[in-house]
């Protein structure tokens, strides 16, 4: 049986030099290059991205010697098809705004469905010799292929955000994790309600392996900050027990140290102002089920005690709007940014992109700056590592600054998001503490 990939050769303008990203919307003159890039983009590209592939005899194929091929690789087939045509197009739109010397070819190779599929794939990217991979998107298939790209000195920039897949990495190649990672969340998300004086804290997570990894977590971040962790409470996933749940949260409570230490002197009476009760909730759910989750326990909470309802990134998204969502804090990448490629894009698609639509943005822009600093050499391992923008000590994309780091984590700054009443521009998401802006140089310290 034949084996085939997808080869994508774009046509870049020559009426146009762009050295400015698009979601940067500081002036006029950088509106009209939006508007102009994107009549140009309509010549070039049929309305369906779908429409430029055509399936290609890999025997037949040869990698422009010209450029710098960089394979993308996502699911372009199967169950999650619609998902990497999505992050394809954001790699396209990157492409026209990042690469303007057309230096880099983008190759697409389909990961499949399950890891085996996946290796296979892959295999394929090592034949055609290319070294820089973006994708996959999903740890089972990034786990069934690190130890090729270390190997064969790939540099592979996965979508994935499993921190178990930290260190399949040498000086030469192996797998950077750029998704979110719920450690990071999590540290984050605590720190600022601490700073905002809530130090109580409890969770209703699902009763599955993901609840229980971000319980862990949670714990372990409270109570390295001094806080109290009241309770953690599960649900299955048929929601039947899921009022119980809600109910034993929000009358759990600890007693002060004082009282803890002689709870069994009967002469000590315990007030209901002595309990310490949870002030803060995190729910580490989608944001249709945190909705439900909230409904919950805004009537099981008959003592009206205030809560601050946390999520994770799951709910930096448009779909996830809900009345009982506002006011509940979450945190993620700054949005302004992503807002503005979000628009732009739903301008070209007729669709809004997935999330995670940035990362393969993000990931085209900093392989063609590297790139270009290398005159148009390939970028090895360690440029990712050694990558500098100036003072910062990273890349500033369009989820904020990231840098890649030796063991393979790509580190990102994140903000606190709060979810707001929306406005007549539909804007809901309100920044109630930015990110901050650069890195520490790890190296001198």
């Amino acid at each position: 049986m034949k084996n085939y990939f997808i080869l994508l050769t774009f046509i870049l303008f020559s009426c146009q030099k762009l050295n400015n990203n698009f979601y940067s919307n500081s002036n006029k003159d950088q509106n009209l290059k939006t508007s102009q890039i994107s009549d140009n983009i309509s010549k070039s590209q049929p309305s369906s991205s779908q429409n430029l592939l055509v399936n290609k005899d890999l025997s037949t194929i040869r990698v422009n010697q010209k450029k710098i091929p960089v394979a993308l690789f996502l699911p372009f087939s199967g169950k999650n098809k619609d998902l990497g045509f999505s992050l394809f197009n954001s790699a396209t739109i990157s492409l026209f705004y990042n690469d303007p010397n057309g230096i880099i070819d983008l190759v697409l190779f389909d990961s499949k469905d399950n890891p085996k599929d996946c290796e296979k794939a892959f295999k394929e990217i090592v034949d055609k010799k290319i070294k820089i991979v973006i994708g996959p998107i999903f740890s089972n298939s990034v786990e069934a292929i690190e130890k090729l790209a270390r190997q064969h000195n790939i540099t592979v920039i996965s979508l994935s955000n499993n921190q178990n897949l930290l260190n399949k990495t040498d000086k030469e190649g192996g797998v950077f994790i750029s998704g979110i990672l719920p450690e990071a969340q999590i540290e984050k998300i605590v720190n600022y309600s601490i700073s905002q004086g809530k130090i109580n804290f409890a969770i209703i997570a699902p009763s599955n392996q993901y609840g229980k990894t971000i319980t862990e977590l949670f714990k372990r971040f409270v109570r390295a900050k001094q806080a109290n962790f009241i309770t953690s409470e599960f649900y299955d996933n048929g929601f039947k027990d899921l009022d119980r749940v809600v109910e034993r949260t929000v009358n759990a409570f600890v007693l002060p140290e004082n009282l803890r230490n002689n709870k069994n002197d009967k002469n000590i009476v315990i007030n209901d102002y002595d309990r310490i009760y949870p002030q803060v909730i995190l729910i580490p759910e989608s944001g249709k089920i945190a909705s439900k989750i909230i409904a919950s326990i805004k009537k099981q909470n008959t003592q009206e005690r205030p809560y601050q309802i946390l999520g994770t990134s799951q709910w930096d998204d448009k779909s996830v709007y809900d009345s009982n969502l506002i006011d509940t804090w979450f945190p993620a990448p700054e949005n302004e940014k992503f807002s503005n490629l979000e628009n732009f894009y739903y301008k070209k698609f007729d669709k809004f992109p997935p999330r995670i639509a940035s990362i393969t943005y993000d990931m085209v822009a900093v392989i063609a700056e590297i790139a270009n600093q290398k005159q148009g050499q390939t970028p090895s391992f360690k440029d990712f590592v050694e990558f500098k923008n100036g003072n910062k000590n990273g890349y500033e994309g369009v989820d904020g600054i990231f840098r890649f780091l030796p063991n393979g984590l790509v580190q990102r700054n994140l903000s606190v998001l709060k979810i707001s009443v929306t406005n007549q521009a539909g804007n809901w998401f309100e920044t109630i503490e930015k990110a901050n802006d650069s890195f520490i140089d790890y190296k001198k310290n």
